[in-house]
């Protein structure tokens, strides 16, 4: 149907049935009304369904729209706006209204527009738009718009003043339109110009005139556009004045009314005080004055000039004054420019006060002025440049910064854009730039200079240095930023702005190349611009990769002279093997670094790690700087400095890297020019000044140069290598010395600093010892001897009146430089060379020093030393003639090196155990130089695990971590070197005494509290026993046997079992060496790899390194075994002891460990400790007693259980009557019994015989209701008991054999014991435990249990009140399942977390469903073992007790669905038709939902239990027990579901009808339960229909199918609104019962639509899918439309607000669709549109939403 069509007819003023316009009046109305709302969503929507009307029915609703708002003149603003809105909404839309409704919303906007005298932003701007919407459409609408706006421009008369801003406006949006209107409408309004005194009026007149003018300059442009397109070929010769005029004649109609209007705008207006008015004033003045005519133009430029200036005096945005002073200039400039002369003066200088000096870029107004004025300039530039430009030379010798700064910036943008005009004054310019760079401090004057600087060497004007220099300098950081000159951040902004410059200029710019190099290597080596050494070398970088060549300029007197000079430099470059070649060139006042002062510079710069980005700029830089040093070194340096490039990143590499580049470079040069490593070697002497040890104070930042400094010096000593010269080796040396004693030490400088200082001296030396180790060996030698000058002793030397302090400095410094350097000399020179030359004085000197000291730092330095000379003597053992002199002297000074806390010299032990090691390896033929090796390891663990003790694992501070950190680092460092020492000293006699020696030392370090401890000491001994292992003599003189191997075992097992995994695992090979050294010493035999106990203990040990208990456990078993079978048996009982001892163990751990070996040793070896049981029993309950470990006491425990197996009968009796609850010692009992499952099985055999004749529970004459039941003592005992047993996997056989006797045991039994209370007292059961019990233990007991049972009666027990009966038999439920491994079945139980303190069955019977399918998956439904489970629970439902027999039928109902068969169904359909009329509620709700599944049955058994089923089915609908736990009526709605779906639809079609109309009333039920089951039923039984129906059965009742189709019609849109409820529950049951009833509907399109977008679990957009379905029903199912209106139309008064709303959305679409309109229309509509007065604004939302689809095009 044609929607436009119908509106037309129905809605709009021409005709259609008489009710329709008054009911679309009546509902704009209320749509009207609505708009006063207070939520914004309902507004929203009266304005979208006002649209669409307007949209559908233009004409009608425009009618009303205006009638209402003449009706209702008082309408409140909110009103007003939206109904604005709405009509601004359709007019810039497609919508194609017509005429008649154009000129009426035209009449009504501007009727709003004028109606108010004051300014109504709201109303009045919306009010506009549409004006413009609508005249921007065509030039014939624009028409109508302008006729009546210009109806309100009466002559004689003002018109409103949004009068004419809505023409300018509309001049804007269509010029074509309205430029023939202007001419009419400046007459009109000209006339009253004068008299206008308001503001506001000023300005909408001065905008329209504005936008007047702009529209006859966009006209006239566009016309002389297409006449010059026309006439390309014809070239025009004529002058600017001609042109204007020309281009003036296309508007020269209106010169005249724009010259009157300009005169009052200018004359009058101008003069306001209102800022805003005096701006759009000034804008139109901008766009009229290019109009006027010509020789008004001419006559007043020389008057306008001064008159526009003077406005700047006035407080008016500049802005738009600059904009109306550029007009004027571009239009007199274009006519005549000579006309300005009398003014430029005047103009120039008042346009430079103009300049924005700091113009600030976030405010885009100021920046837009400041480049207004700019523009100006750049206007006059062509005409008046000399004029500018001396103006700008006088500001620039201007004391006033700020005019210094504008004649810059103006001089900048004249270099950017007038170049040609100003390029004969550069010179001028640049002699007055000269002093300023040199000169200002102002940060924003120096930014304006870098700018100008810039722009000069992109034109290529820059040929000074100073220019250069004041970029390279100000790329220096300060050293304290004057924040008077400028703020940190704008320091900091010039600095990078400066560094990026040059950057550009370098590598971009291309005009001041040569300059740039020469400059930039001359900074390269001063030492103030040190800090910007990185960015000089990437800048050199980039210019030597131009050209390598540096081209020198001649500062000579003539052209001869300098051609002279310029040849003798060439010859001289040519020259490569002569000093004079690499002298610094000097030409006029040009001087160039010699390459081998920019080679030293470079080599120590790089020496800086930290400066990464440095190095590699340098080396780029060099990389192209290779010529000027030698054309062939490009050759090495492709090589090197990649690989360097390389490890950059890698401090020690690339220090390595760089070693070798400086050694073969200079290699390389020395072996091309003879003197080359000489000069270089002068000019790094030379150097030294540019890396002061002291920084000086300077105003740019000069950052620390000692890493440089060290550099140079190791570069210096690297290239003296390669000199010769006997007197420059020795002056180079005493430098290196002088520099490392020039070195500051003082208070505030410690050793350590002060050793880092001189460290780059030290190796410098070292380097040198390469090739002149014997000049340095004679300087070191009289240092050493100065040094080692002992103080006067006289007597004045002991007043110490006077402290020389320096002089004491001095000889430190001295002392600490020799150390080092002749450390550094043994590790660089030939060793053999080195010891030869290593004489009395050095060894005295070192000796005397370590002696005389405490300086951590002199013994450290000493120590390296003589290792380094050990390393030495070690490497040339052989060559050397004689042994080092002074051994013990050393040793006793190295050892008598104190190791106590706070362990501030711990760094020295490392090097001290190393040193230890060598000396006792180097050894010595002399007894009197002999070493005792045990001293030194006793001292040596003593100071290493003295130290360990105070390591910690949990911190109180930062600072223990900081100190644990320190000490485990050199602890860490110090552990490879005492492993060194004990395996030297083992080796050197490798005898047992030396074997105990070291156990005895190590043996309490072992067993130490703290773990750290422990895992170092246990890695000592094993690497001890290792050693011995390899290095043990056997002969006769060996003992046949290893006394203390049950000991040693006995005392490591622990450690075994250590918390410490890395002691566990050492541990374990200790053990292992130890039987070995006792098999090698009782056998003679070696146990190798293939042997079956090392194999075993191998595996041990490969498993040890887990953390899991039980795994390491396991192990200890294994350990144990390995023992028992390679132990002799005289050292059984001393192990066993040893073991019982270890339970004392300070590790937990370790003490388990004990007990569990303790057991398995007994296990193997308890029949030979016959003799020893007594005292082993004893001492094993002692221990008990006495350990505080759980654990340990089970496994010893477990021991004496082993002991105990050939006499049970003592044991399990006085368990079984010990008081509840049990003890933890009789419940590990009780899992130790469980391990027998002979035993085991007569138990339970035993318990299912007291249980099935016991009563469950005490018998109580109070009511049920009252007092809650109490569980009877025996059988809760016996749970108790099972609890515990039931875990155990050795029953799981005995738990096999009797499944269905003990299930259905526990089952009902937890039914009954839900919500029971425990048995009050054990007071027998306590007596007869006594009476059982004998000594001194049973008189105690039984003492205060009389005493208690005379006090209160009985003996009270607090701790079995606290038991929940429940939760035992729960627990021992779980037990029995999971020891089965019926894991489904145990899940089953955990399901509920607060099943047991559960105080109804709720929890419980929600249980039995996944129980009953967890044991059909278990064992079939037709098995023999599920027949023997229900035969055994039948007898519980005729039981006595309600819990037994709701546990019984509710298991029956819930196997129903599980399809038993045969004998098995018989049963359990019998006892459910037998439930229906049991006197609890809740078991007739179980048998109800057990009947619902009859259709799960065999087809046997459905034909002979159905009809039964449905009959109680539909009796159980009415049934409704109050205080039930079960929805009798819902599990009977769901029961019928499903036989639906499961029978055919033949055996139930007699029902549906009656079925479906019983059903509906609950689809608004209240229960969010009966609701869905409703709903699902429904979709159920129309599956059911369609099933029937797809087989091709005919109905034999046609009246019956006709009332069913009656039905769908009936419900299909009540469902569709439920659709939109909030629950998840429902909507999924709506979705799938729509798919159903769509499909039944006989409309392919609307099934289609069901299926693809009601998808159970998807998402679905119910607004948008309500519509696109509804319409689609609509137009598939026209004939019922009514009807579906019928079934919605009560939903409008649903008690939920999605329905309500979704009904009246609904409504509102399917009304659309009406062929016509009935009686009921009326009635509808005012029905919804009541409901925009709904209390819930979603509601009022959709209402208004719907009248919008009842009237408008959908």
């Amino acid at each position: 149907m044609d929607r436009h069509s119908k509106g037309n007819a129905n809605g709009g003023s021409g005709g259609g049935t008489p009710e329709r316009p008054s009911i679309l009046e009546g509902i704009l109305h209320s749509l009207m009304e609505g708009l006063i709302d207070k939520d914004e969503t309902v507004r929203t929507a009266i304005k979208s369904s006002l649209t669409k009307i307007l949209e559908t029915h233009p004409a009608r609703t425009t009618d009303v729209l205006v009638e209402y708002r003449e009706k209702n003149p008082k309408l409140p603003e909110q009103t007003v706006i939206t109904l604005l809105k709405a009509i601004e909404r359709v007019v810039n839309s497609d919508t194609l209204i017509p005429s008649e409704s154009n000129q009426k919303l035209i009449t009504f906007a501007i009727e709003e527009l004028t109606r108010s005298a004051d300014h109504q932003p709201h109303i009045q701007e919306h009010a506009l738009t549409i004006l413009v919407a609508i005249g921007r459409k065509s030039d014939s609408h624009c028409k109508m718009v302008m006729e009546a706006l210009i109806a309100h421009t009466k002559e004689g008369a003002l018109a409103h003043f949004m009068v004419m801003q809505c023409l300018g406006a509309l001049a804007t949006a269509n010029v074509a339109g309205v430029v023939p209107f202007i001419k009419p409408i400046l007459a009109t309004i000209l006339p009253n110009l004068g008299g206008i005194k308001q503001d506001h009026i000023k300005q909408a007149h001065a905008y329209a005139i504005g936008h007047f003018s702009e529209a006859l300059l966009e006209l006239s442009t566009a016309r002389r556009t297409a006449i010059n397109a026309a006439t390309d070929n014809v070239t025009t010769n004529s002058d600017n004045t001609s042109s204007a005029i020309n281009d003036a004649n296309y508007t020269n109609d209106c010169a005249t009314e724009i010259s009157v209007a300009y005169d009052v705008l200018f004359s009058q207006w101008l003069s306001s005080r209102e800022p805003k008015v005096c701006v759009e004033i000034l804008q139109a003045l901008s766009s009229m004055y290019p109009l006027l005519p010509v020789d008004k133009i001419q006559d007043q430029s020389s008057r306008l000039i001064p008159q526009i200036l003077a406005l700047y005096r006035r407080s008016i945005e500049r802005n738009s004054v600059t904009q109306f002073l550029a007009s004027v200039l571009k239009t007199n400039i274009a006519l005549q420019p000579t006309i300005l002369d009398p003014v430029a003066d005047q103009l120039i200088s008042s346009l430079f006060d103009l300049v924005c000096v700091y113009p600030d870029y976030e405010k885009p107004q100021t920046v837009k002025g400041h480049y207004e004025v700019l523009r100006c300039f750049h206007l006059l530039a062509g005409i008046y440049a000399v004029k500018i430009v001396d103006t700008l030379l006088i500001h620039l010798r201007n004391n006033s910064e700020r005019e210094r700064i504008k004649s810059l910036l103006i001089l900048t943008h004249l270099m950017n854009t007038s170049t040609t005009h100003i390029e004969y004054k550069i010179d001028g310019f640049l002699e007055c730039l000269k002093p300023m760079v040199m000169s200002e401090k102002g940060i924003k004057m120096k930014m304006t200079l870098l700018k100008t600087i810039v722009a000069l060497s992109q034109k290529g004007f820059i040929k000074e240095k100073e220019f250069v220099w004041f970029v390279v300098r100000y790329s220096c950081k300060y050293t304290k930023v004057n924040q008077e000159h400028g703020s940190l951040e704008e320091h900091a902004n010039f600095v990078l702005s400066c560094e990026n410059s040059l950057y550009m200029l370098s590598s971009t710019a291309g005009t001041m190349d040569e300059l740039l190099k020469r400059e930039l290597l001359n900074y390269l080596v001063l030492l103030d611009y040190t800090d910007v050494c990185s960015n000089l070398a990437k800048c050199l970088a980039s210019l030597f990769a131009k050209s390598p060549n540096i081209e020198y300029e001649i500062a000579a007197a003539d052209n001869d002279v300098a051609d002279e000079a310029r040849k003798e430099v060439a010859g001289e470059e040519q020259v490569n093997n002569k000093e004079s070649a690499h002298s610094n060139v000097k030409c006029g006042k040009i001087i160039v670094p010699c390459p081998e002062t920019i080679f030293a510079r470079c080599l120590a710069l790089m020496g800086n790690y930290h400066c990464i980005k440095r190095s590699s700029n340098i080396l780029s830089f060099l990389k192209y700087y290779y010529p000027h040093l030698n054309p062939a070194l490009n050759e090495l340096w492709d090589k090197l400095i990649p690989d360097l490039l390389l490890h950059i990143n890698k401090e020690s590499v690339f220090t390595r890297k760089l070693i070798e580049f400086i050694t073969e470079s200079v290699n390389f040069l020395h072996a091309r020019d003879e003197n080359f490593a000489e000069r270089l070697v002068n000019k790094m002497s030379e150097q030294l000044n540019l890396y002061p040890i002291n920084t000086p104070h300077t105003e740019f930042i000069i950052t620390p140069t000692s890493i440089e400094r060290g550099m140079l010096l190791k570069s210096l000593a690297l290239a003296l290598c390669f000199v010769n010269d006997a007197e420059t080796i020795n002056n180079k040396i005493d430098l290196i010395i002088n520099s490392a004693r020039q070195e500051k030490l003082d208070k505030h400088i410690t050793h350590a600093e002060y050793e880092q200082k001189i460290c780059s001296c030290a190796l410098a030396l070292g380097y040198i010892s390469r090739q002149h180790l014997v000049h340095l060996i004679k300087k070191l030698a009289e240092l050493a001897h100065i040094g080692g000058r002992k103080h006067s002793t006289g007597f004045f030397s002991n007043l110490h009146f006077i402290k020389d302090t320096h002089k004491e400095q001095e000889m430190y410094k001295t002392n600490l430089l020799v150390i080092k350097a002749f450390g550094h000399i043994l590790d660089e020179a030939q060793p053999l060379q080195s010891l030869q030359n290593l004489d009395d004085t050095i060894l005295n000197f070192l000796i005397q020093q370590l002696t005389g000291t405490k300086d951590q730092t002199i013994m450290s330095a000493i120590l390296r030393t003589l290792l380094s000379i050990c390393n030495q003597i070690i490497a040339t053992q052989e060559q050397l003639p004689a042994p080092l002199k002074y051994r013990k002297q050393i040793m006793e000074a190295v050892f008598s090196i104190p190791m106590e806390a706070p362990f501030n010299d711990l760094p020295l032990l490392p090097i001290i155990l190393k040193l230890g090691t060598d000396f006792i390896r180097i050894g010595g033929v002399d007894t009197a130089d002999s070493i005792d090796g045990s001293v030194i390891f006793e001292i040596a663990c003593k100071n290493f695990f003295t130290c360990a003790q105070h390591l910690k694992i949990k911190f109180d501070s930062p600072e223990e971590d900081e100190r644990n950190s320190f000490l485990a680092k050199h602890l860490n460092e110090s552990l490879p070197e005492l492993n060194a020492l004990a395996k030297a000293i083992i080796e050197t006699d490798p005898s047992p005494s030396t074997l105990d020696l070291i156990i005895s030392i190590l043996e309490s370090w072992t067993r130490d509290k703290n773990s750290e401890v422990r895992v170092c000491a246990s890695h000592v001994f094993n690497n001890a026993l290792d050693v011995y292992i390899k290095s043990m003599k056997i002969g006769c003189e060996a003992p046949s046997k290893f006394n203390q191997t049950g000991q040693m075992l006995g005392k490591i097992v622990p450690r075994c079992i250590d918390s410490n995994g890395t002691v566990r695992q050492v541990s374990v090979d200790i053990l292992q060496k130890t039987l070995e050294i006792s098999c090698i010493y009782e056998t003679l035999t070696v146990a190798n790899s293939e042997t079956d106990w090392v194999k075993e203990i191998e595996l041990v040990k490969e498993q040890m390194i887990t953390d899991d208990p039980k795994i390491i456990y396991n192990l200890a078993g294994e350990i144990a075994k390995i023992i028992a079978l390679h132990m002799s048996n005289f050292q059984y009982l001393q192990f066993c002891k040893t073991l019982l001892q270890g339970l004392c163990d300070p590790e937990q751990s370790s003490s388990i460990g004990a007990s569990v070996v303790l057991k398995f040793f007994i296990q193997h070896k308890g029949s030979e400790l016959f003799h020893a049981i007594p005292d082993l029993v004893k001492e094993s309950l002692s221990a008990i007693r006495n350990c505080d470990i759980n654990r340990a006491r089970s496994g010893v425990l477990k021991a004496l259980v082993a002991l105990t197996k050939h006499h049970p009968k003592l044991v399990c009796f006085e368990m079984l009557t010990q008081q509840l609850p049990y003890e933890s010692n009789i419940v590990e009992y009780w899992h130790l019994i469980a391990n027998d499952a002979d035993l085991t099985g007569a138990l339970l055999e035993n318990f299912l015989q007291i249980l099935s004749s016991s009563c469950l529970f005490e018998s109580n004459e109070a009511p049920a209701n009252e007092r809650q039941k109490i569980a009877s003592v025996q059988p809760f005992a016996i749970f108790c008991a099972l609890k515990e047993i039931m875990p155990c996997k050795d029953i799981k056989e005995e738990l096999s054999k009797n499944f269905p006797e003990i299930f259905t045991m526990l089952l009902t039994s937890l039914a009954t014991y839900t919500n029971l209370a425990p048995p009050m007292h054990t007071g027998n059961q306590q007596n007869n435990s006594n009476n059982q019990q004998g000594g001194a233990n049973t008189s105690n007991n039984n003492s205060v249990s009389n005493t208690t049972k005379s006090k209160f009666g009985f003996i009270p027990n607090k701790e079995l009140i606290k038991l929940n009966p429940c939760q035992i038999v729960l627990e021992t439920f779980q037990a029995f399942l999971g020891n089965l491994e019926m894991e489904q079945l145990a899940t089953v139980l955990t399901v509920h977390t607060h099943l047991a303190s559960s105080t109804d069955l709720k929890n419980y019977i929600e249980l039995l469903t996944p129980m009953a399918i967890g044991l059909v998956n278990q064992f079939q439904i037709a098995s023999s073992t599920m027949k023997h489970v229900v035969t055994a629970l039948s007898k519980y439902v005729s039981s006595p007790y309600d819990g037994q027999r709701i546990a019984a039928v509710g298991l029956f109902s819930r196997l129903v669905p599980l399809k038993p068969c045969g004998e098995i169904s018989s049963i359990i359909m019998l006892h459910l038709s037998s439930a229906l009329s049991d006197p609890n509620a809740i078991v007739r709700g179980i048998s109800i939902q057990g009947l619902g599944y009859v259709g799960s049955l065999t087809e046997h058994d459905i034909e002979k239990y159905t009809e039964a089923a449905v009959t109680a089915l539909l009796k159980g609908i009415d049934d409704t027990a109050g205080d039930c736990l079960i929805n009798i009526p819902l599990e009977s709605m769901r029961g019928l579901a499903r036989i639906l779906q499961t029978l055919p639809s033949d055996r139930l079609e007699s029902f549906h009808v009656s079925l479906a109309i019983r059903i509906r009333p609950f689809f608004g039920s209240y229960s969010i339960e009966i609701r869905e089951a409703s709903i699902i039923l429904f979709g159920d039984l129309c599956e059911s229909k369609q099933a029937h129906d797809a087989n091709g059965s005919i109905s034999p009742n046609s009246a019956s199918t006709e009332a069913l189709h009656e039905q769908l019609i009936a419900n299909l849109f009540p469902i569709l609104l439920h659709l939109s409820e909030g629950e998840a529950t429902i909507i999924r049951a709506c979705k799938g019962t729509l798919r159903k009833v769509c499909g039944l509907l006989n409309a392919p399109k609307v099934n289609e639509m069901a299926q693809r977008h009601l998808i159970d679990h998807g998402q679905l957009n119910y607004g948008v899918f309500i519509v696109d379905f509804v319409k689609l029903i609509a137009m598939d199912l026209p004939d019922h439309i009514q009807d579906f209106i019928d079934s919605a139309i009560p939903k409008l008064r649903s008690q939920w607000a999605e329905v309500r709303g979704s009904a009246a959305i609904v409504i509102g679409i399917l009304h659309n669709f009406l062929p016509e309109r009935n009686a009921q229309t009326e009635v509808v509509g005012n029905k919804l549109a009541a409901l925009l007065k709904d209390e819930n604004h979603f509601v009022r939302v959709k209402a208004a939403t719907s009248l919008g689809y009842f009237f408008g095009d959908i």
